[in-house]
């Protein structure tokens, strides 16, 4: 913000270290290490730098704030706020070749979703 540089930030905030916390889901039966942290306002932290900012919640709001941030002279900041179990699909298990990638199945999700609300005793899923 010091030079107005037109630096533009997208932020999709999910509230946790979503990647991460998927593998954990799939690959380690839902047990959690340091992914559900708390995030710092940035909406504050952009206006601290004096940066121009905005935060969007619904889907239907995003293209006109990436038109905003797009025709915004100088640095600004979108935070888009996000669903936090969207999964992030199809990836690639390490080790496994590019045709061995995993898409989604609702019926193992529904099944992760509810043994994370039984280990976090509701807290999450």
């Amino acid at each position: 913000a010091q030079f107005n540089i037109g630096v533009k930030v997208i932020v999709l905030n999910n509230e946790e270290q979503g990647m991460v916390t998927q593998w954990q889901n799939i690959f380690y039966e839902d047990r959690y290490a340091h992914t559900h942290q708390s995030n710092p306002d940035f909406i504050k932290l952009a206006e601290a730098m004096r940066v121009q900012n905005r935060r969007v919640s619904k889907p239907e709001d995003v293209v006109d704030a990436l038109k905003w941030l797009i025709n915004t002279d100088g640095p600004a900041l979108l935070e888009v706020v996000t669903d936090k179990k969207v999964p992030v699909l199809p990836m690639v298990p390490v080790g496994s070749g590019l045709h061995e990638f995993l898409v989604f199945d609702g019926a193992k999700d529904k099944k992760r979703r509810e043994l994370m609300r039984e280990r976090t005793c509701g807290l999450h899923g």
